[in-house]
């Protein structure tokens, strides 16, 4: 793997044989849940102000004080995966840590997590024995993004998509500086996710990037090494420079057929997160798109925003008890 990144491969994919369900699975089910949910956001882009996708947008001192209202008194992972498992989903993924910097678990590096927030609360434990107990494999989405971090470049253009790019001037050293201790700091986060919850079937690296640095400099063939010594049997999306094991088309059916192993993801609603009134559509829909990506040997991922207080909306069930319904199962190939 020494010159992996010097090729500029997209896809290395794993021969291990704990990773082989991946090409098999046809539906996962993507939930994105954290302190935006409180007040219905999209997910960290919210704070962004005039970015094109956020239909709402807040300050960021307003989106970072949801941490104080985000309480899911009736969290039930349990209900939503066993709803899942029956409508044929055979993955989920949940937001570990989406961009705005919040953990739901009580991480020990930085402050602003459930440690700080929920009186040490653990929100990822539930959700792994939940996918165990319904015969899921357990997924965690992992935002390299940090925007909560002091010296994460976003600082630098104050949450303002018209100063996209636009940097403070920092010496190259100070620089190298920042990257190693924010570096030492993600790994840090991973590595408590890769070692408190037992097996982890699949990771899904997200918002990978530091200025003007490069995959080989971002370390990403060492740290997909590093990844796979804790768990040798892990799937890993290619999203950290490019060094992985599948492609991910996000809110676009590819032109053509991806080579290799590959997952399109889409929000059923009008944005990754939580809507109140969800405009999410029917089970027709979650069908044809899971037998549209099977057909050229990929996998659905298929996004569903959890409420706050941690219960989900009555059209998810609906839409599952419709997909069940069928008889069908994803269980096979077109």
């Amino acid at each position: 793997m020494a010159d992996f990144e010097e090729k500029d491969i997209a896809v290395e994919r794993t021969t291990h044989p704990d990773a082989q369900w991946f090409p098999e699975a046809m539906m996962g089910l993507f939930l994105h849940w954290g302190i935006h949910s409180v007040a219905e956001l999209q997910a960290s882009w919210a704070m962004i102000k005039d970015y094109p996708c956020a239909a709402k947008h807040i300050s960021s001192e307003e989106y970072f004080a949801l941490a104080r209202k985000f309480n899911p008194q009736h969290y039930d992972p349990d209900r939503w995966l066993a709803a899942a498992s029956t409508a044929g989903f055979k993955y989920a993924v949940l937001t570990t840590k989406h961009h705005d910097g919040y953990a739901l678990w009580p991480t020990q590096f930085g402050d602003f997590s459930t440690r700080n927030y929920l009186d040490g609360r653990d929100l990822l434990q539930p959700y792994v024995q939940a996918c165990r107990k319904n015969n899921i494999k357990v997924g965690f989405y992992f935002s390299f993004a940090d925007w909560r971090y002091p010296e994460f470049p976003i600082a630098d253009v104050d949450f303002d998509f018209n100063k996209r790019r636009q940097f403070h001037p920092v010496s190259k050293e100070e620089d190298e500086k920042r990257f190693e201790a924010f570096y030492d700091y993600t790994l840090g986060q991973i590595d408590e996710l890769l070692t408190r919850y037992g097996k982890i079937d699949l990771l899904w690296f997200d918002g990978v990037g530091w200025k003007n640095r490069d995959s080989k400099v971002l370390r990403s063939t060492e740290t997909i090494r590093h990844v796979r010594e804790m768990q040798p049997g892990i799937v890993v999306n290619n999203r950290w420079g490019k060094v992985g094991d599948y492609v991910t088309p996000e809110c676009q059916f590819p032109e053509e057929q991806p080579e290799g192993w590959w997952e399109a993801c889409y929000a059923s609603g009008e944005h990754w997160g939580y809507d109140a009134n969800p405009k999410l559509l029917d089970a027709p829909w979650f069908a044809h798109m899971r037998e549209k990506c099977a057909n050229w040997g990929g996998n659905f991922l298929v996004d569903i925003g959890p409420a706050p207080n941690g219960t989900m909306s009555d059209k998810f069930y609906q839409v599952c008890n419709e997909l069940a319904a069928t008889g069908e199962g994803p269980d096979h190939r077109a």
